[in-house]
């Protein structure tokens, strides 16, 4: 077979994808920061914690340090001494407010359903409550810039796609702080199980009240921990996210098929750098050649058929994703509603489009425009 020119491979192949386009699902890997509400800038993200009990709970967590160890910030560096950031978390009680009990009528009956049997089932109710509050004092600052950490570049691929430059790290702002406080009182309950003695569950649960307390006091205690580490990381971390996202790969033999599948690999490579507390300005780089082909896609199958509008759809949906987590929104709003005028799916362009807003309405509310920022 005679070899034919990359042009005309790709008008034949044109050809062909206007009878029939079947697009398959390729996964890449995503990293990025969940912002939070209120940014610190980098050099005050220092933060101390003092765990201050009192009661029963002193008795059972003899040692402050070893809770102190379970109260962390992501993105901010933890200190000993002083600190632009303390939080004092106070777990100021914990006890037993009564028994109930709680009786059940049994009633046995024969295939006639004559009643011959009755008696009642007794379970005791023991309710706990745990009191405690955390008190955060953060810093008043002003809006300094944001450093970043150099990211080193790696070696060049065979990819074409693939080619490296080196970027300057972004920069951000910061709001000034405040001093906040989060209540972590609760009641907690525990239900023997059933039994037709009152007077052997009563017995029973003297016999282990201690055991039962204990069991309640370390829910209350780490359901404590957990909601103190939910509430600093809202308002000050910089919690990092991974997970799986998806483009559209043309499966096809043509030219064109092993063109897009060498740039979706490409995607994948280049998306396997990313890290959630790094910038990525040289990513955005690295990635314009891909974008520039995408692009390419929307004019280069122009025809109003289906197969047509499903390359386009693919180049429409992929740079939206790419370009929102490139954290360039507005550019995805643009791929969405270019997604919805091509009239294939528009779901997604919805989609898209709708990702985009709430991203920038985060952005605005933190005047902050990267996901990606640097931990101390």
């Amino acid at each position: 077979m005679k070899k034919i020119t990359l042009l005309g491979m790709l008008l034949l192949s044109g050809l062909s994808f206007a009878q029939k386009v079947d697009l398959d699902r390729y996964y890449f890997n995503v990293s990025y920061q969940e912002l939070p509400k209120t940014i610190v800038p980098y050099e005050q993200r220092t933060y101390a914690t003092n765990i201050i009990t009192d009661g029963p709970i002193s008795n059972l967590f003899p040692s402050a340090r070893v809770l102190n160890n379970q109260l962390n910030i992501y993105g901010w560096k933890k200190v000993e001494g002083k600190a632009d950031l303390t939080v004092d978390l106070n777990l100021a009680d914990f006890y037993e407010e009564g028994t109930t009990v709680e009786t059940r009528k049994v009633e046995e009956k024969d295939k006639d359903g004559k009643i011959i049997k009755s008696y009642n089932m007794y379970t005791l109710v023991t309710t706990y409550r745990g009191k405690g509050y955390a008190i955060v004092n953060a810093p008043v600052v002003a809006k300094p810039v944001v450093a970043a950490a150099p990211v080193e570049a790696p070696a060049k691929p065979a990819n074409r796609f693939l080619k490296s430059t080196n970027q300057d790290a972004p920069a951000a702002e910061a709001p000034t702080g405040n001093t906040l406080k989060f209540n972590f009182s609760d009641q907690y309950v525990y239900k023997t199980p059933e039994n037709t003695s009152q007077s052997f569950l009563e017995r029973e649960n003297a016999k282990n009240r201690g055991v039962n307390l204990e069991k309640r006091l370390r829910e209350y205690v780490d359901k404590a921990i957990n909601s103190a580490n939910t509430q600093l990381n809202y308002n000050y971390g910089f919690k990092p996210i991974s997970f799986q996202e998806q483009l559209w790969i043309m499966d096809s033999k043509e030219e064109e098929g092993a063109i897009q599948k060498e740039a979706i690999e490409a995607v994948k490579t280049q998306f396997a750098t990313m890290k959630a507390d790094q910038p990525i300005d040289k990513l955005t780089a690295d990635l314009q050649p891909l974008i520039e082909y995408f692009e390419s896609l929307k004019t280069k199958y122009k025809e109003d058929n289906k197969g047509s509008r499903k390359i386009r759809y693919s180049a429409y949906y992929n740079l939206g994703k790419i370009y929102l987590y490139l954290d360039q929104p507005e550019k995805t709003i643009k791929e969405g509603e270019g997604l919805i005028a091509n009239d294939y799916d528009k779901g997604d362009g919805k989609d898209l489009i709708s990702s985009a807003k709430k991203l920038i309405e985060k952005f605005d509310a933190v005047q902050l425009r990267t996901r990606h920022n640097p931990s101390l």
